[in-house]
């Protein structure tokens, strides 16, 4: 199966909290189990088939947009990875959900700090973290400086994740 878009699968996850429904009744109804929909969610469009997502859509009347909804091979063809942690290449951005599997978390004179990873983070500089689907941050979202690689921001000294 081709990698959907992560913006549907947002646009489910949005809804399904939005109706009040729990993970494990939704998919439930829809015929697949809770573990592929929290993956799916998470923005890993590979997790469903396309049945599946199929009702999914069309119980939230959310419309798959057949010519850039799917990604075949020429589209991830396209796509240019992550550069490398530590490079000198500017960070696209961080995942700001402390709880993001995408953190490293390590503690320094007893104050816990979450490390943004950039294997981790949406490889085509994306607007969502491909780990938890949460939208990336692009800049300290204290003084508003450039992200860069590290915890804390260089200009305020505050972590970027709280």
């Amino acid at each position: 199966m081709t990698n959907l878009d992560s913006e549907i699968c947002r646009k489910i996850r949005e809804a399904r909290r939005a109706a009040g429904l729990s993970q494990t009744a939704l998919s439930s109804e829809v015929g697949c189990k809770q573990s592929a929909l929290c993956m799916f969610e998470r923005g890993d469009g590979t997790k469903l088939n396309d049945e599946t997502v199929e009702k999914l859509c069309a119980k939230f009347k959310i419309e798959i947009p057949r010519t850039v909804a799917r990604k075949g091979a020429e589209a991830s063809a396209s796509v240019r990875a992550a550069p490398p942690f530590g490079s000198a290449a500017p960070r696209t951005g961080f995942c700001p959900n402390p709880d993001c599997p995408s953190h490293s978390r390590y503690e320094v004179d007893g104050r816990v700090l979450f490390q943004p990873s950039r294997e981790r983070q949406d490889p085509a500089g994306g607007k969502f973290c491909a780990v938890c689907g949460e939208v990336l941050e692009r800049k300290c979202p204290n003084c508003g400086a450039p992200v860069h690689d590290g915890a804390i921001c260089t200009f305020c000294g505050n972590p970027y994740v709280a």
